[in-house]
């Protein structure tokens, strides 16, 4: 295996295991909350307000759909890592564009902490596509 190539798939398979860690780190971080409540009763002039923080886990916040679509963002790079090591270059750049663009649409919420993966991604795949175009010559 050219030396090119023995990068651009480490660097494919470094940017997966960012993203795997991501989603573990995700999972098990607990979430804060704040809430307010109001109470007034009649006897009195005035109402009184009260605010709280909670803690809660991922899946108390999101429920089973919040645990999809970790697996999911955490599947695409793990899939990624396949197409790299099968040599599926071109498959590969198109996974790691859509894995850009996941991580814009969903960066208010988890995609900031899976873009410099996504990012990864990229550029191993363009080292991949390089390396091929070197040894075509």
């Amino acid at each position: 295996m050219p030396r090119l190539t023995f990068v651009g798939k480490f660097v494919v398979a470094f940017a997966a295991a960012w993203a795997v860690g991501a989603s573990i780190y995700i999972f098990f971080s607990p979430l804060s909350g704040q809430g307010i409540t109001a109470r007034r009763t009649f006897g009195e002039s005035g109402s009184v307000v009260e605010t709280y923080m909670t803690e809660q886990s991922w899946y108390e916040a999101q429920g089973l759909w919040g645990i999809f679509v970790l697996a999911v963002f955490a599947g695409i790079y793990l899939f990624a890592v396949r197409l790299a090591w099968n040599g599926r270059y071109n498959a590969l750049t198109i996974v790691s564009v859509i894995t850009i663009a996941l991580s814009i649409v969903a960066g208010f919420s988890i995609g900031g902490i899976y873009f410099p993966g996504a990012v990864g991604l990229l550029v191993g795949a363009l080292i991949l596509l390089s390396a091929r175009l070197l040894t075509s010559r």
